[in-house]
């Protein structure tokens, strides 16, 4: 069973334009050096969009109005703003975790890491930046640095339950399980509406053979909206127990008839039941309105086990 979707936050790899800021003619214009906010933070659109903005005057007065363009929506004119408060002050933080946060939110990895790296060397310990940029790493699978990050960040402030859940999954790729739902314990005390906390210590449980436990766990990560995946991992959960037709009826919430199917047959495959698996992939085919290449694949497998002198049931 494979873990998806594991950290609660609206990360997607996507690339971004990278555009140069030019002021209005009072601005202070954005330079490229080690102690200015380099321009390709911004990745919004081209700078004359905002030619008509008045001057910022101050750190503050760029904080406040891109404050005010965030809560509006204009997430460009925010990332404008905040470059531009930058320029009367590059050393301070504040602005370079707001300009993370936006990039983050618009799943934009690349830059809201970068912002966030900036901000914690212009700002020291920061609990939030930390949290954030440890969970960044975590998808980039640089586990030790997310490590560090994320226990600085609980140090910081104990009530961070999304380093908690971060830390969860470190330990579970550590196969150190009983630490890992610690983690998603504190981070469900914290939050008990977390779904994806619930989804993840389910799948912790899965792996540590609970699978009773981890079955009520995936119940709870759907009953919180933790959506297809929660409902994936509760559907193979109940045919790794060999209750097939509970499993298909489960998995018809998230896929199709013909994928369904196959994902119980899969399950079927490890349980080596291989009869009960050559029976689901024959459905998956025939409910596939076209060419379902995997679940063919998946039938060739099963009638290849049934040929062996271990068939399998």
């Amino acid at each position: 069973m494979r873990q998806m979707n594991l950290v609660s936050l609206p990360h997607t790899l996507l690339g971004a334009a990278v555009a140069l800021i030019g002021g209005c003619a009072a601005t202070p214009a954005v330079e490229q050096s080690a102690t200015k906010a380099p321009a390709e933070l911004y990745a919004g659109q081209p700078a004359t969009v905002h030619a008509t903005e008045f001057p910022v005057t101050s750190v503050a007065e760029g904080v406040q109005r891109g404050d005010a363009a965030w809560q509006q929506g204009n997430l460009d004119l925010a990332l404008y703003l905040y470059l531009q408060a930058l320029q009367f002050d590059a050393n301070d933080a504040a602005p370079l975790r707001k300009i993370g946060a936006i990039h983050e939110s618009r799943g934009n990895t690349p830059l809201a890491r970068k912002a966030f790296e900036m901000a914690l060397e212009r700002g020291g310990e920061h609990a939030g930046t930390l949290e954030r940029l440890g969970l960044i790493y975590l998808q980039e699978e640089r586990v030790q640095e997310a490590s560090a990050l994320l226990t600085r960040a609980i140090k910081l402030d104990p009530r961070r339950w999304r380093a908690h859940n971060g830390l969860g999954v470190l330990a579970d790729g550590r196969r150190e399980y009983a630490a890992a739902q610690s983690h998603y314990d504190a981070a469900l005390s914290i939050e008990p509406k977390a779904g994806i906390a619930y989804n993840n210590r389910g799948y912790s449980k899965y792996l540590a053979g609970d699978l009773a436990g981890a079955e009520q766990d995936f119940y709870g990560a759907i009953r919180l909206g933790a959506g297809d995946q929660a409902l994936l991992n509760l559907g193979r959960v109940q045919a790794k127990s060999r209750r097939y037709s509970a499993a298909f009826k489960t998995l018809l919430d998230a896929f199709d008839t013909a994928h369904a199917y196959n994902e119980v047959g899969e399950v079927a495959m490890l349980n080596g039941d291989h009869h009960i698996a050559k029976a689901y992939f024959e459905n998956a085919t025939n409910a596939s309105p076209a060419y379902f290449e995997k679940a063919y694949k998946n039938l060739a497998s099963a009638n290849e086990a049934l040929l062996s002198p271990r068939g399998g049931s």
